[in-house]
């Protein structure tokens, strides 16, 4: 039977078949199973009316069935349209299967041609779902723009699905981006939103939640809000859920260090090492010594930087080189031995920071990495080093940001170094370091 032939009622009955329904429970309360079998036979013709009442309760049968499937009544009244949901499913299947693969490149005229379709038929539920898989790839091919575009565009249109199920799923998808993307106040109005809308997340996602407002908050500066949230994350996440766990111990130490609360701060740490311990990761228990070390770096406690400093390098060689955060361990590990005045152990750490950080194509941490060896560089007066790596930083110094402020600073440096005039450009650089980021 095709679309060209197929009539109204046949495509109900065919609609019902698919999903395995029977006329009585399509019927519902407000309807006859006799009339649905007439229009099934094509007897009675269907008003739009009674076709929205045949969706909801379609809609709400596979709601209780667990499927997150949603059919409006014009995929009733229109053969055709319903057909064109199985095109949707293709789509849904060949964004999968990037996934999958990895395979996170798009031309603009494959992405035009998914939202043509997607327009011409808005089938909510499927809108949904393949926007929320390009935001996923986006968010795998580090394209945040992007990925908080179809995030986004997901969650609107969510709220035309009245049967959605796992919303807050989407939510916390766009706080991530936004955290990541420095957007606090965004990030924090979506958690509150989320937790005061959303009446199904299960706990550990509610500890999730308070864990990303925390985080908000900590990046805002306002510790003692940072320090309520984690409080409350705490009640939701149970030791088994070792991940979440671990971040908020983690960013709960952190937050006492920065109020030089220290001993809350090392009671934190120590609790955190207990947890890490018990999962056997190497990389979160550098971490966590890491930050124990920055506290009795800022008490200027050398004999116990000392003991710790040890424990981390013990912990490094076991650290996967695929770690995303080995870079930072790297990194910190390098700024003890700095501290310690032990140099070129400091510069063996810092070059293998950069170097972690080229190999992962993570360019977040390059800037403080690059800055610190700079320093070190200028210290001990080997500037001369410099040259050895700048042909493997310099496309990513070109790829910076610059603003307008910055634009005019340059072009006085500029300036000034066409005019033959060194001292000023040297006195305009070193007044600027001064105010050392």
């Amino acid at each position: 039977m095709t679309t060209k032939n197929i009539t109204i009622g046949q495509n109900i009955r065919r609609i019902r078949k698919d999903f395995n329904l029977r006329q009585y429970e399509i019927a519902g309360e407000d309807v006859t199973r006799n009339l649905i079998s007439l229009i099934e036979n094509d007897k009675t013709p269907i008003y739009h009316n009674v076709a929205n009442i045949i969706s909801v309760n379609i809609n709400r049968i596979l709601y209780e069935r667990g499927l997150d499937i949603y059919i409006q009544p014009e995929d009733l009244l229109n053969p055709e349209r319903y057909d064109a949901r199985k095109e949707a499913n293709k789509y849904i299947e060949k964004l999968t299967k990037r996934l999958e693969e990895k395979n996170y490149e798009f031309q603009i005229e494959e992405l035009n041609h998914i939202e043509s379709f997607l327009n011409k038929w808005n089938f909510i539920d499927k809108k949904i779902k393949i926007y929320e898989l390009l935001g996923d790839i986006f968010y795998n091919a580090k394209d945040s723009n992007r990925e908080y575009y179809y995030y986004l565009k997901a969650l609107e249109i969510s709220y035309e699905h009245p049967f959605m199920k796992d919303r807050y799923k989407i939510i916390l998808k766009l706080v991530y981006n936004c955290i990541l993307t420095e957007k606090f106040d965004e990030a924090i109005r979506l958690c509150n939103f989320a937790l005061s809308t959303q009446d199904n997340i299960p706990d550990k996602y509610k500890g999730v939640f308070y864990y990303n407002l925390a985080l908000g908050y900590y990046n805002k500066h306002e510790y003692d809000r940072c320090l309520e949230e984690l409080t409350k994350a705490k009640y939701y996440i149970e030791e088994e859920n070792y991940r979440v766990l671990n971040s908020i111990l983690m960013l709960e130490g952190i937050c006492h260090s920065n109020i030089k609360n220290f001993d809350s701060a090392l009671s934190s740490f120590t609790k955190l090492l207990d947890v890490i311990k018990a999962n056997n990761a190497p990389e979160d228990i550098c971490l966590a010594y890491i930050n124990i070390i920055q506290i009795h770096i800022d008490t200027n406690n050398r004999e116990k930087v000392l003991e710790f400093k040890d424990k981390v390098v013990d912990y490094i060689e076991k650290v996967d080189k695929n770690s995303f955060y080995l870079p930072k361990i790297l990194n910190s590990i390098a700024n003890v031995f700095h501290y310690l005045g032990e140099y070129e152990v400091a510069e063996k750490y810092l070059l293998e920071a950069l170097l972690s950080s080229l190999d992962h194509k993570d360019t977040s941490l390059f800037p403080e990495i690059f800055w610190q060896l700079l320093k070190l560089y200028e210290e001990t007066n080997s500037f001369h080093k410099i040259n050895d790596i700048i042909a493997d930083v310099m496309p990513i110094i070109y790829n910076f940001q610059i603003n307008k402020e910055f634009a005019i600073i340059l072009k006085l440096i500029y300036i000034y170094i066409k005019q033959d005039r060194p001292l000023d450009a040297t006195y305009l650089i070193e007044k600027l370091l001064d105010k050392e980021v």
